[in-house]
């Protein structure tokens, strides 16, 4: 079963984007959009996830810099992972969407509304869970997959 741990449980904001992105800003309320990661997200335990520290102006924006992050900072433990994924980003048009790297880990790039903070993906990304547990055989179906997959909702 997937599950994502409260806020009060210690979810934890990345400051890692340190590209200079002339159309972002760097603060935790909206508008714009923001994105998170979620190690080992299949796991029967608690998950934690961290949140960047920014809010993008311009979706395009958050994607490259999630893009930066798996690029320089997931490659390292999952070279193989890290490249498909860099690459399925490149090529994604969505706004907001979840990419399923294996059990290795998700991301997911998501509105922040005006007043709302980074960790907004909290919401979004529960959402996912709960129509993943809706049919367990999706969660087998997406952790053999040998390729990422991205999952924009309709």
């Amino acid at each position: 079963m997937l599950r994502l741990d409260a806020p009060q449980r210690g979810i934890s904001s990345l400051a890692i984007s340190n590209h200079g992105y002339t159309e972002s800003e760097c603060g935790y309320s909206g508008p714009g959009w923001s994105w998170m990661w979620v190690p080992a997200p299949f796991s029967s335990q608690f998950v934690q996830a961290q949140f960047t520290d920014r809010v993008f102006k311009k979706y395009r924006t958050c994607q490259k810099d999630l893009r930066a992050f798996v690029r320089e900072n997931l490659a390292e433990n999952s070279p193989r992972w890290s490249k498909r994924a860099a690459a399925v980003l490149r090529d994604n048009t969505a706004q907001e969407f979840v990419l399923v790297c294996s059990s290795q880990w998700v991301a997911a790039a998501y509105e922040v509304r005006s007043g709302g903070s980074a960790e907004a993906g909290t919401a979004f990304y529960n959402g996912w869970v709960d129509a993943v547990n809706a049919d367990p055989g999706i969660a087998y179906t997406l952790m053999a997959s040998g390729e990422p997959v991205l999952i924009a909702p309709s």
